[in-house]
C-alpha cells in the first residue's frame, strides 16, 4: 500500500502466491489498524490455466492471421501480397508496442490481438474495392490505385475513429485486463491505418516504379451491374428487428439478475476440476453443494478432460463472506476461517476418486463483494452510454445530424439485438461481454459509415439533377455491398478463430463478437439506411408544407 485509503476502499495488486495473499489479509485484519479490511474483489487463476490460456491464445491468433492472410492472397492476388506484407506488419508492430510499454499479455489483451488482425484488412479492402471500381471506369493502373488510395482514406479514418473512442470510453470504465484489451485495440488500430496508408501505399508505388504490377487480377464476390432495391425491404426488416427486440427483452426481464455474472453481482464464481477417473454429474455437484449450506449454488460443465468426461465445473455461489468453522482436526476445537474455494473444496472432496480435498483443483477463482458488483454494473452502463454520445457527436461533426441519428439508432439496434440474443442463448453478462459490446459500439459502425460517405459523396455527384434520395440510397448501398460483405467476412474469421479456440475464458466475448459482426452488416442495410431516409422524408415534408405556407402568404 503506497498511499492513503481514501473513502474507506483501497485497492492491492500483484502477483503473490496463494499463501502470501491469505498473510496479507490476516496481517491487515489483525494489525493495529481501527477498522477491519473487508475483501471486496479477488481473482486467482491457477499457473496451469494460465498457461493454456496463453497457448490457446496463441493459437488462436496464428490460426486468424493465416486464413486472413489466405484469403486476402487467394482474392486480391497481388494486391493479396501487399496486405498480407501489412498484417504481418501490423502484428509485429502491436506485440513491439506491448512490449516497450511492458504491457502483461492477458487473454482480454490476445483477443484484441486477434481482433486487429481482421481489423487491420479492412482498410485494405476498402482501398482494393475502391481501384477495382477506378479500373472499371478505364483508367490506367496508376491512376486507380491513386484514386483508390485517395478517395478511400477519409472513410477508413472515420471508421477507425469510431473504434478508438469506444477503445477510449473502455479504458476509462473498464479495469484490470479490460484495460488491456483496449490499450491492445487501441494500439492495433492506429498500426492498422498506418500499415494501410503509409506502408501499403509505399508498397504500391514501389512495385508500379518497377513494374512488378501490370495489372491487379482480383476475384469478384458480387456482380457489378446489380440493382437490388434495399429499402423496399425496409418495413419488413423493422418489423422483423422489433420481433427480434422485443423477444430479447423478454426473456432478459423474465431471467432478472440471472443475466450477470459474478462481475457483476457478489458472489464467487469458479472454476475447478475433480479429479476421478469416473464421470461426475453436474447434479451430483450441485447436491453436495446445496447439502453444505450453500444456497441455489449455479453449476455447468466446462469442458471434458483427455478422457472425454466432463470433470471441469464452472460454480457459482453467493456466498463471498470467510465463514467462522469448527476445525475437528485440532484439539480443544479451535475455530479457523475457511474461504468459499477452500469450503466448496471441502464440500466436493468425497465426488474425488480419493475423497481428499486435494483431488478439488481451482483453476480459476473471482470473488465480488456487493460494493465492486454495484459499481462494476453502473461503470457498465456509463460506458455504453458515453460511448454512444461521443460517436453520435462525431458523426454529427463528420456528416449530419440525420446521418448521426441513424447510425446511433442502428448501434442502439445492434446493442439490444446482441443482448437478447445472448439472454436466449442462457448466458451471463460479465466485463469481457461488455467489452465486446462496446467493440460492437465502435466496430460495427464501419459498415455503416462505408454506406453514409459514398451517400455523401453521390449527393454531390447527382446534386441538381432531380435524382430522388432513395435511389442514391438504393445506389450507395449497392455500389457499397460487395466492401460491406468483404470486411465482416474476414472480421468473422478472426472471432470464430476465437470463438473455436479460445477456451472457455474468452467464449462469451467471442459469441457477442460473432453475434455484433452479423448484426452490425444487417443493420447497416436495413437500419441506419432507412432511418436516414425517414429523416429526409420529414425534412422534404416541412419543405413542401413551408413552401405552400409561403405561396398562399403571396397570393394575399
Amino acid at each position: 500500500i503506497r498511499d492513503r485509503i481514501p473513502g474507506g476502499r483501497g485497492q492491492i495488486t500483484g502477483q503473490f502466491e496463494p499463501t502470501e495473499a491469505n498473510d496479507l489479509a490476516i496481517a491487515l485484519n489483525s494489525g493495529s489498524m481501527v477498522v477491519p479490511v473487508r475483501e471486496e474483489f479477488t481473482r486467482t487463476v491457477s499457473a496451469s490455466l494460465g498457461r493454456e490460456t496463453v497457448r490457446r491464445g496463441v493459437v488462436s491468433s496464428l490460426i486468424g492471421i493465416a486464413l486472413v492472410a489466405a484469403f486476402m492472397l487467394v482474392y486480391y492476388m497481388g494486391a493479396g501480397l501487399v496486405a498480407f506484407i501489412c498484417l504481418s506488419l501490423n502484428a509485429i508492430l502491436v506485440i513491439a508496442a506491448m512490449a516497450y510499454f511492458n504491457m502483461t499479455l492477458t487473454l482480454p489483451g490476445i483477443a484484441g490481438l486477434i481482433l486487429t488482425v481482421g481489423m487491420a484488412v479492412d482498410a485494405n479492402v476498402l482501398i482494393y474495392e475502391r481501384i477495382r471500381e477506378e479500373m472499371k471506369l478505364g483508367h490506367t493502373l496508376l491512376t486507380s490505385v491513386d484514386n483508390g488510395f485517395r478517395r478511400a482514406t477519409i472513410t477508413i479514418l472515420d471508421a477507425n475513429i469510431t473504434t478508438l473512442i469506444a477503445a477510449a470510453v473502455l479504458m476509462q470504465f473498464g479495469t484490470g485486463p479490460i484495460e488491456g484489451f483496449a490499450v491492445t485495440l487501441s494500439i492495433g488500430v492506429c498500426a492498422s491505418v498506418f500499415t494501410a496508408l503509409v506502408v501499403a501505399r509505399a508498397l504500391f508505388d514501389f512495385a508500379l516504379e518497377k513494374r512488378l504490377f501490370k495489372n491487379l487480377a482480383m476475384l469478384s464476390l458480387i456482380r457489378a451491374e446489380r440493382a437490388v432495391p434495399f429499402l423496399a425491404f425496409r418495413k419488413i426488416a423493422f418489423v422483423g428487428s422489433v420481433l427480434v427486440i422485443l423477444l430479447g427483452a423478454g426473456m432478459f426481464a423474465y431471467r432478472g439478475m440471472e443475466n450477470f455474472g459474478v462481475d457483476f453481482q457478489q458472489g464467487t464464481n469458479l472454476m475447478l476440476r475433480i479429479e476421478n477417473e469416473a464421470n461426475v454429474p453436474v447434479s451430483d455437484v450441485r447436491a453436495a453443494l446445496t447439502a453444505t449450506g450453500f444456497n441455489n449454488p449455479v453449476v455447468q460443465e466446462a469442458g471434458a478432460d483427455e478422457t472425454g468426461q466432463s470433470n471441469t465445473f464452472i460454480v457459482r455461489v453467493g456466498d463471498v463472506t470467510r465463514e467462522a468453522v469448527e476445525n475437528a482436526g485440532v484439539e480443544g476445537g479451535d475455530e479457523m476461517l475457511l474461504t468459499v474455494a477452500e469450503r466448496i473444496q471441502a464440500a466436493l472432496a468425497p465426488l474425488s476418486a480419493a475423497g481428499a480435498t486435494a483431488n478439488i483443483i481451482i483453476e480459476d477463482e473471482q470473488t465480488v463483494g456487493p460494493a465492486v458488483g454495484a459499481q462494476l454494473r453502473l461503470d457498465a452502463l456509463n460506458a455504453i452510454f458515453w460511448a454512444l454520445v461521443f460517436i453520435m457527436v462525431y458523426l454529427w461533426i463528420r456528416f449530419e445530424l440525420r446521418f448521426a441519428a441513424g447510425a446511433v439508432i442502428a448501434l442502439l439496434h445492434d446493442i439490444l439485438v446482441a443482448v437478447g440474443l445472448f439472454s436466449l442463448l442462457g448466458r451471463q453478462i460479465s466485463m469481457p461481454v461488455i467489452a465486446a459490446l462496446l467493440t460492437i459500439v465502435g466496430y460495427s459502425l464501419n459498415d455503416t459509415i462505408v454506406v453514409f460517405d459514398r451517400v455523401r459523396e453521390d449527393m454531390q455527384l447527382h446534386r441538381g439533377k432531380g435524382v430522388k434520395f432513395i435511389e442514391i440510397l438504393n445506389g450507395a448501398i449497392n455500389a457499397t455491398l460487395s466492401r460491406t460483405l468483404l470486411t465482416s467476412l474476414t472480421t468473422l474469421f478472426v472471432v470464430v478463430v476465437l470463438y473455436l479456440f479460445g477456451g472457455e475464458a474468452i467464449n462469451d466475448f467471442a459469441l457477442v463478437l460473432i453475434i455484433g459482426v452479423l448484426v452490425g452488416t444487417y443493420s447497416s442495410i436495413f437500419v441506419a439506411s432507412p432511418i436516414v431516409y425517414l429523416f429526409q422524408r420529414k425534412r422534404e415534408q416541412h419543405a413542401t408544407q413551408r413552401s405552400g405556407k409561403k405561396q398562399k402568404s403571396d397570393t394575399n
